[in-house]
């Protein structure tokens, strides 16, 4: 008789085969009781760990804190202490309205101080401002009426009438005949040379590299065009400064007619209003007359 040893010796795999391949019963999560479902979704284990690990992490906070509080320093000082307090047994930030109460003589010092601050902000304003218009002539912008500034004039005498007839402008002022005309900024004819030759390189007929006279450059309308874009740059921008200078002047002086009045309203005395703020100026008041004795 003939016995097959590999059908035992293969025995244990086949089964394990087996079992995978025939259908278990599945095992689902056991779900609330009817009569308990009004108390909700039953806890499972992983529920009941996120609960007892966010249990225990507050445990280990509040006992940090309690052991921080019990070891504080009682002189200590930090500054939300000025903007927090306990009320009725719970810790409380106060408002921005109540943090804000501070002493009278406290404001008044603070607005005191705003009142210097303001007073020296003009002050520098108004001096960059003149110092501009000192160096800037504004004939032609109509900028200088409108600051209380006159039309300037610049005389020539010579020694008859002949030489006013033969007056020259732009050799008298050694400058291009197409810059004569101007008030400001009126470049003589060696910087209109050196700023030629920074620019621009000429070349004869021959190739060869030369150094041009004044007549050639008047002639030159390039260098006339670049020199008059550089100076009207220049001037423009200065404009601009001089501007936002007499701006921030005439504003701060408004901020200071403010802090003025508010000072006088806070102190003393009978008062009544005789006109209302417009146009960013503040009220208008008029006290009682006090006879000292």
């Amino acid at each position: 008789m003939f016995f097959d040893y590999s059908i035992v010796k293969n025995y244990p795999a086949n089964m394990s085969s087996l079992r995978n391949a025939v259908k278990r019963i599945t095992h689902k999560e056991r779900s609330q009781p009817r009569n308990r479902q009004h108390l909700g979704i039953l806890e499972k284990k992983k529920d009941y760990k996120k609960r007892a690990e966010d249990y225990h992490r507050k445990e280990d906070r509040i006992k940090a804190m309690q052991e921080r509080a019990s070891m504080r320093n009682p002189d200590e000082f930090y500054f939300g202490m000025n903007t927090s307090k306990v009320k009725d047994g719970q810790h409380k930030s106060l408002t921005a309205e109540e943090a804000r109460k501070l002493p009278p003589e406290m404001i008044q010092l603070m607005k005191d101080q705003d009142l210097s601050y303001v007073r020296m902000q003009k002050q520098k304003d108004m001096k960059r401002a003149e110092r501009l218009q000192a160096s800037l002539h504004l004939m032609d912008s109509g900028k200088d009426e409108q600051r209380g500034s006159k039309k300037r004039k610049h005389t020539v005498f010579v020694e008859d009438q002949d030489a006013v007839r033969k007056f020259n402008v732009a050799e008298h002022f050694d400058t291009l005949p197409s810059l004569a005309g101007r008030t400001f900024n009126r470049l003589r004819t060696d910087d209109i040379e050196k700023l030629a030759k920074a620019k621009q390189t000429y070349v004869d007929e021959y190739g060869d590299e030369y150094q041009p006279t004044a007549e050639e450059l008047a002639r030159d309308v390039k260098i006339q065009q670049r020199v008059a874009k550089t100076i009207a740059k220049a001037r423009s921008s200065a404009y601009g400064e001089l501007e936002a200078r007499w701006d921030r002047a005439d504003k701060m002086q408004k901020v200071e007619n403010h802090l003025v009045t508010e000072k006088l309203v806070a102190g003393k005395g009978r008062r009544r209003k005789i006109r209302a703020a417009e146009n960013g100026q503040p009220a208008q008041y008029k006290w009682r007359r006090v006879r000292k004795s």
